[in-house]
């Protein structure tokens, strides 16, 4: 009995089986198109005609509904992976694999394309096991693969310390309404959820019940572009994105890596005319959800780039439009300018879809943060102060709150275009959309200010020199390097250069002109400008700052920008001690050599940073403390006010701590103070790290103690100053030697003719200079911790001159 029921179920199982592989394609819907698939809607599958073995395509996974906080950064419409892919058949099986084209061999020898192929790994993706044949065409169900979280949000989720999660099939569904065939792309988007316990306040305060979180994801298999576009050589003064890869065919005498700049395919009707239209322009379409007038400003913005290309010899090349009724965002035949909505203030960015061989740019993707706009608005109405008396909101502060609009269009148009940050184009006159711009605002002799001129209201001259690079037609007779070498050339001899990320973010930076955030061709002498703006108008700041009927402690909201409305201009300034002027020279062009800063300029610098941790600039005046009560009911503190030392209560000297935290945090950045020291030993007409040091003490250290407020600001800065030579004289990035030299100055300061307590003043100076001392003799008692510094790693020389490899061979 038990064999005759084990027979049955077995054979039941089989018959189960027939019937799962015999699919009756007619009654599922047909939607044909690049990959043809069939849907069963009834039981929520989806199966995937394969035709084309052996075929690359492009394979782009996106988050189309995303999380909603900038911390986590899963934003709706964000691009995930490109990928050129192709489907294998291997037995029972078809699998998806990522082809490996950072290695590459083009060659007319099919053993050596081989040798390169067989020698770097692929990347299988996924494997679906063949359900049945259509004629010469395998079935696959491809439900599993569509249910996945291929754009990695769990992950996120886990690596920001939010929960562990992972994807829940059961809670998964293939989204129809955004699932479609076209001839040269298929789009399949699923509705994926991630479970797991909660941990984290960012995914608590964004998502209904945060154990579950769902978004949708998309996933396109999209047609590979013709190979009829040409290919740019990348050019690190250009200020262009690239692709590179390494060609092992490449004779032994060049260089192997290949690199070529990202750019949209844009060609010439004529292309012997100096000037002509496109074959096809490049058009650009806005979400119809941004509201007006925000929606304006952005394609006003965007159009700017037209003029970019009328510059580099194209006519109408170019143009910002508001996308049609019905359009789909994500699908890959559209470059599109998305309106994105997070629960906190966060960055706006432009992202693209790049075909890996070349470096073409098919799709260009801008997400812009809806609540950007909002800060200028802030500023605006701190500086303005404009409700006296119940009055109306000054027109002025939305007017310059859409011109940011403007440029925050076009630069994250830039990036989809192909260009980079350059952020050393604000010290010669605003000459690039591709900044990062720090409202100008200006003041007249009798301290009015006007903010007509805050942001830029058309391109750059660098923005039309670099699109002439990427996009321009050589002239006839004339070749491609040729053109570029003599556009390079010409960009420079008019004065302008390009600097970007790598040298401009990093608080070690040494450029002197580029930097995040700042205006003017001197940063030391622009922040005295700021702060003069910023002193005026702490003047006159009240309760005029906010509107009637908003609490008062919200006051403390529009004070934050305006009281730190110099801080990139701080860190601006930083970068000038122990600075280097330099470029991205290469050998035969017409860039200057680099050199260090002068004395004269660092100096100045120097005692610009100085002054803005001076009493005087970094006390709150009082009437304005009288007007920030304690947070009422609803109204909690937030990110984006300041830190209280003094429970509820405003606390007076938390803002003026933040400043100073700040100045000491770039004067003692461990490469800088490794560089003024090697500066002076270098020149002795440059600064070193004994004198800046002393000129920074006897600055801090006076021996008079202000009364009120502005003696318990010195009081804080002479012990963030001491903090801070305790913290450098441990830290094991800054050499030994300047570790000495700072354990040296501790000691000064703590014994000896110079020690703090020997200055006369009033028992709290005298109390507070005790402690002081102590606190640097407690450390300067301790045993020396081992904080040896890290050997640095010597060049890899191997194999050629390597010890190595102890086993018997030939090599």
């Amino acid at each position: 009995m038990k064999r005759l029921l084990t027979t049955t179920l077995i054979l039941l199982l089989l018959v189960f089986q027939i019937q799962a592989q015999n699919l009756d394609l007619g009654k599922l819907s047909n939607k044909d198109g690049f990959v043809t698939f069939y849907l069963d809607e009834e039981k929520g599958k989806i199966y995937l005609e394969i035709d084309k073995l052996d075929h690359e395509f492009l394979y782009v996974s996106s988050l189309t509904a995303g999380v909603g906080s900038n911390d986590l950064g899963l934003d709706r419409g964000q691009l995930g992976d490109t990928r050129i892919v192709e489907f294998r058949r291997s037995g029972n099986k078809v699998l998806l694999v990522h082809k490996n084209y950072d290695y590459r061999a083009y060659s007319d020898n099919p053993y050596e394309v081989k040798s390169i192929q067989d020698a770097f790994a692929e990347s299988v993706l996924w494997g679906f096991e063949i359900s049945q044949k259509n004629g010469d065409k395998l079935i696959v169900d491809a439900t599993s693969f569509y249910m996945q979280d291929t754009h990695g949000v769990a992950e996120r989720l886990n690596q920001r310390r939010q929960g562990s999660y992972k994807a829940d099939a059961s809670r998964s569904a293939l989204y129809f309404p955004m699932t479609k065939n076209f001839p040269k792309n298929t789009e399949v988007e699923a509705i994926i959820t991630l479970t797991g316990n909660a941990t984290g306040a960012l995914i608590r305060s964004v998502t209904p019940s945060p154990d579950a979180v769902t978004v949708r994801q998309r996933h396109s298999f999209i047609e590979l572009p013709d190979d009829q576009y040409e290919p740019r050589e990348f050019d690190p003064r250009a200020g262009f994105f690239s692709i590179s890869y390494m060609d092992f065919t490449t004779p032994i005498s060049e260089p192997i890596v290949k690199r070529f700049i990202s750019r949209h395919r844009l060609e010439k009707k004529d292309p012997t005319a100096a000037v002509s239209e496109a074959v096809e322009p490049i058009v650009y379409y806005l979400d119809r959800g941004t509201p007006e007038p925000v929606a304006s400003a952005l394609i006003e913005g965007g159009n700017w780039w037209n003029q970019a290309f009328e510059a580099a010899g194209f006519k109408n090349a170019f143009r910002v439009e508001l996308a049609p009724e019905g359009m789909d965002l994500m699908d890959v035949r559209y470059n599109v300018i998305q309106w994105v909505h997070r629960s906190t203030r966060g960055w706006s960015y432009g992202s693209s879809v790049r075909d890996p061989r070349t470096g073409e740019i098919i799709k260009g993707h801008v997400s812009l943060g809806s609540l950007r706009v909002r800060q200028d608005y802030l500023i605006a109405q701190g500086l303005l102060q404009p409700f006296e008396d119940g009055k109306p909101a000054d027109p002025k502060m939305l007017e310059m709150a859409l011109a940011r609009l403007r440029q925050l269009s076009a630069h994250e148009i830039g990036h989809t275009i192909g260009l980079a940050h350059s952020y050393a184009t604000s010290a010669v006159g605003r000459v690039s959309v591709m900044d990062y711009p720090y409202p100008l605002i200006t003041q007249n002799a009798q301290g009015q200010l006007d903010l007509s001129n805050a942001y830029d209201d058309k391109i750059g001259a660098w923005d039309k020199w670099a699109i002439t690079y990427g996009y321009g037609y050589p002239s006839q007779g004339q070749t491609e390097e040729t053109f570029l070498k003599n556009t390079l050339e010409k960009t420079y001899a008019e004065g302008y250069e390009f600097i970007t990320d790598s040298d401009s973010r990093d608080p070690s930076g040494a450029h002197p002109r580029s930097h995040l955030w700042d205006n003017g061709e001197s940063a030391p002498k622009e922040l005295m400008r700021m702060l003069s703006i910023r002193s005026n108008k702490l003047k006159t700041f009240g309760l005029n700052a906010i509107p009637d009927g908003t609490p008062e402690a919200l006051l403390e909201e529009v004070l934050v920008p305006l009281y730190l409305m110099h801080r990139y201009q701080v860190e601006a300034t930083s970068k000038l001690i122990g600075g280097l002027d330099y470029t991205y020279k290469v050998k035969g062009d017409n860039q200057k050599r680099h050199q260090w800063i002068t004395k004269d300029a660092q100096m100045e610098a120097l005692n610009a940073l100085l002054y803005t941790i001076s009493p005087d600039q970094l006390e709150i005046p009082g009437d304005i403390l009288s007007l920030i009560p304690p947070r009422p009911y609803g109204y909690g503190k937030t990110r984006e006010t300041f830190v209280s030392r003094t429970g509820p209560v405003f606390d007076p000297i938390a803002p003026a701590e933040s400043v100073v935290d700040l100045t000491f945090s770039f004067l003692f950045e461990s490469g800088r103070a490794n560089r003024i020291y090697l500066q002076g030993l270098q020149s002795s007409s440059l600064p070193g790290f004994s004198q800046v040091l002393d000129q920074i003490s006897a600055q801090v250290f006076t021996a008079n103690l202000p009364a009120g407020l502005k003696g318990e600001i010195k009081l804080m800065t002479e012990s963030k100053l001491v903090d801070q030579l305790i913290s450098l004289a441990k830290n094991k990035e800054v050499s030994n030697t300047v570790r000495a030299l700072v354990r040296s100055k501790l000691g000064m300061l703590s014994s000896g003719n110079t020690k703090l307590t020997a200055r006369s003043g009033s028992p709290l100076l005298a109390a507070h200079s005790k402690y002081l001392e102590d606190k640097i003799s407690a450390f300067l008692e301790l045993p020396e911790e081992l904080t040896v510094q890290e050997s640095l790693k010597v060049p890899d020389g191997a194999p050629i001159g390597s010890d190595i490899m102890s086993c018997d061979m030939d090599y």
